[in-house]
Order: structure tokens, then sequence, then C-alpha cells
């Protein structure tokens, strides 16, 4: 392999030596970037350990370390095996792999590496010297690889499942192999929580904070402070990569949020609905969700628009709806007709034959029902009935906002969350966008949907009387 680089002019057998012991020096000699200074660690961990486990808040560039890690490998191990994977084929076939292209694509080493949808293999050595991305929605997809050299990638470690970890796993056994784990650390078990803990003298384990980042914005950090405290489950995990601590009176845990927003392979079809947050001035937004069955669309937010403009929006957002979709039934819209939502709901009572709807009031301080004490109980009630199904988008306040909000339990042993005043004085953002959000799943008790041929049956019936 030295003599294969170097025939090619592009290292010295006594580069290939250093470069192997040093990726930092591989990538800045190589590829032509500077890696800040977690990213240095991360590299180092990897040369210096057969497994390493890194944790790491959002945007710090771990998925650019993998990309350097897979051609630093391919390019100093002679008959290397890579496998890149990941929970999603939207995190591995759309970020990760595409990354690796960037890089490779920066510099020299496509003199003697290819790259191809699904493969970067060394020229004229493709069947036995490659990476390939594999999706690790099956065990046997990681099982197979065998090779003097064999690094295993998986980025979104937690959300990888059990068994699958199981197969990386057993990597471990071949002399010669390398595991490298990393992600946000959503979850309080399996192998990647592990990896922090009972199993934390098999790897070596670093951090990555999106704080000391340099490719995070200082205002991201700044706003989820702001917005849900330090102290909060969602700063731990998005911005400091720390586990989360998942105290006992939160009403729907971080896990279960962010494995629906990962989720893959959800029905995009089915009933349509619409849930409508109105607010008006102030720090409130107003806030619109709609689904189509499990599948949730990103909101519509609003700040400092009165109630005729966010009526105007969901008008606008149903003609979109029937235009795109061409969705023939009747779209319910729940809205919150609480204070200003009122307004909000008679503008669009005068427009529901126009736009083939049915509105639906809802008032979050109305009775709850055998388990829940209160409206506003029943609607998160159904968000977490539904959330093992659910694909969320990647919208980091509906998050924090799903994984914040407290309970307790009722002398009459109902459920009660915490009101908007007790979230107020923890310092917690009003939940607007979690509100529409459950409006979208609500499901009124013993309610009656009076249909437009009935209504006029009756206004003909009234009129003859």
């Amino acid at each position: 392999m030295r003599a294969a680089l170097a025939a090619r002019g592009l290292m010295t057998p006594q580069e290939c030596t250093h470069y192997r012991q040093y990726p930092i020096a591989f990538v800045r000699r190589v590829l032509h970037v500077e890696p800040d200074e977690q990213q240095c660690r991360f590299l180092m961990a990897v040369a210096d350990s057969d497994t390493v486990a890194a944790k790491s808040g959002h945007g710090t560039g771990k998925t650019a370390c993998f990309a350097w890690l897979v051609l630093w490998f391919l390019s100093l191990y002679e008959d290397a095996r890579v496998v890149v994977t990941a929970p999603t084929q939207r995190q591995l076939m759309d970020i990760l792999w595409p990354e690796v292209r960037k890089w490779l694509d920066a510099s020299e080493l496509t003199q003697i590496i290819a790259w191809s949808a699904t493969r970067v293999s060394m020229r004229g050595r493709e069947q036995t010297w490659f990476a390939t991305a594999r999706t690790s929605n099956k065990p046997e997809n990681m099982q197979g690889f065998h090779a003097k050299h064999l690094m295993i990638l998986a980025d979104e470690a937690p959300g990888i499942q059990q068994d699958t970890m199981e197969a990386i796993e057993g990597a471990r056994t071949s002399e010669g192999s390398r595991i490298v784990l990393a992600g946000n650390p959503t979850k309080l078990s399996g192998t990647f929580y592990d990896a922090f803990h009972k199993m934390r003298s098999f790897y070596h384990t670093l951090s990555m904070s999106s704080e000391v980042s340099r490719n995070v914005s200082p205002d991201y950090c700044d706003r989820l402070a702001r917005k849900y405290g330090k102290d909060s489950d969602v700063y731990r995990v998005r911005v400091l990569g720390d586990f989360p601590r998942a105290e006992p009176d939160v009403f729907i845990t971080l896990d279960r949020v962010e494995a629906a927003v990962v989720r893959e392979g959800v029905d995009p079809s089915g009933t349509i609905a619409i849930g409508c947050d109105p607010a008006r001035f102030g720090d409130s937004e107003s806030v619109i969700y709609w689904r189509q069955g499990y599948v949730v669309h990103d909101p519509v937010v609003m700040t400092g628009m009165d109630t005729t403009w966010t009526a105007g929006e969901v008008a606008r957002l149903c003609r979109r709806i029937r235009s795109e979709l061409k969705y023939g039934p009747k779209i319910d819209v729940m809205i919150d007709e609480t204070g200003l939502g009122a307004g909000v709901v008679d503008m669009l009572r005068l427009q529901e034959r126009e736009l083939w709807i049915n509105i639906v009031p809802v008032n979050f301080g109305g009775a709850g029902d055998e388990e829940c004490y209160d409206t506003a109980t029943r609607l998160l009630w159904g968000i977490r009935e539904a959330l093992g199904d659910m694909k969320l988008p990647d919208d980091d306040d509906t998050v924090a906002q799903l994984s914040t909000r407290k309970y307790r339990v009722m002398p009459n042993g109902k459920i009660k969350l915490e009101s908007k005043e007790e979230m107020r004085r923890r310092r917690v953002a009003s939940p607007d966008r979690a509100d529409a959000l459950g409006l979208c799943f609500y499901q009124p008790q013993n309610s009656v949907v009076i249909s437009d041929e009935t209504l006029e049956a009756l206004r003909k019936r009234r009129a003859r009387t």
C-alpha cells in the first residue's frame, strides 16, 4: 500500500506511517481541512483505540469526522474494509455518504479512490478494498465482513436496534477490527449507553459539546438555554452531548420523541387533520400543525399575528393540501377556542363548506376522561399513545416542548399536566407547538359531527315547520 501511494506521488512511506498514528495530520495535509479541538480528540481516539464511543450535541462536526475516517482508513491500510451504518436512510445516504464524496473530491485521493452511491473503493481492487454504506435496520447487514483491517462506523448509534448493535459488537472479537460509535445520547439503555457505563472499560469514550464547537452558532445554544434552561434534558442532549436525566415526573421522555424524529418507513397517507393553537401578540406563537396518518409535517409558526391572519393561514394550508395532494375527504381542523381562538373558529366556520373542512373547537380547560384530569392532559396523552408509530419533523422547539412538560397524579387518580403558569415559573417556554401537535391527534369524547347533507335536511325541515 505504501508503494502504491508513493508510486502516485501522493505520500511517502514515512508519511503513511505518520498518518496512521496521527490522523489529524492526514486530515490537514491530504484533505486540506483544519479540524477543531473536539474533532482532533475524536480522530486521535480512533487511532489509539479499537473501540471508541463519542456522544455529541448537535452540529459538532461528527459526520465530517466519520467521512475523514473513511478516507483515512482506506488510504492507509491495505485491503481495508469500512462499513458505515446509521439507523435511517436519510442520515446515511443523504448526509453522511455525500460528506465522504465532498472531502474525497477536495483531495488528490481521487487518483486512487473511486466513489459511488453505495461504495467507495480502491481503484483496481474494488472487490477487496472498499467502504460500503449499510442501513442498520437488519442485523444481517452487519454480518459477513471479514478482513485483516476492518472498521465499523455507526452514526446515530443510540437509534440502532439492539440486535444490530449486538452484530456490530461481535466484530470486536476479530483481531485488527475497529468499532466507532457516535451519536446524540438520547437513550438510557442499549449498547451506546452501556459503552459509557457498565462497559466503559472496553471503550475509549469522549464527549463533543455544541457550546465549544466552532461549527455551531452560539445563538443556537443561547436560544435553547433561554427557552428551556441549561438544566433541561433537551439542552443536555442537543447541546452538551450528555445523557438525559429522565426525570420521573416528565410526561413524555426525550428518547421517545427523538425516536419519532428519526423514524422511517411510516406510510405517508391516511386521514388528514390540522391542529391550530392561536396566539396574538407577545412571546407566544400561533402554530398550525398538520398530519396525514402518522406522518407529521413541518409546522406553520407565526408571532405577532392577529386572528384574521391565523384563520387565513389555516385556509391557505387547506387549499394547498387539496391542490398538491388531491385530497378529497373533509379535513378535520381542531382549534383551541380558549380566548383568542374563538375568533379563528368563527371566521373559519364561514368557510367550512367552501374549504370542505370540519371545524372542531377544543377547550383546553374542558373536562377530561377516566384517565386524564382535563382536555389539555388528554391532548398530550394522545401524542404519547401515537408516538410509537409517529414520524415527527426535526424541530428543536417541538422536541423540547413535548419532553419537558411535567405531570402529577390527582387525589382521584387522574393525571394532570402542569399548567402554563407553572411552566413559566420554571422558566420553561410556552408549549404552543406541542399543543398544536396535540390538537392534530385529538379525538373528542362522545362528539357527533353533523355532515353538510344532514345540516341541510335539518334546515329544510325547520323551514317547513
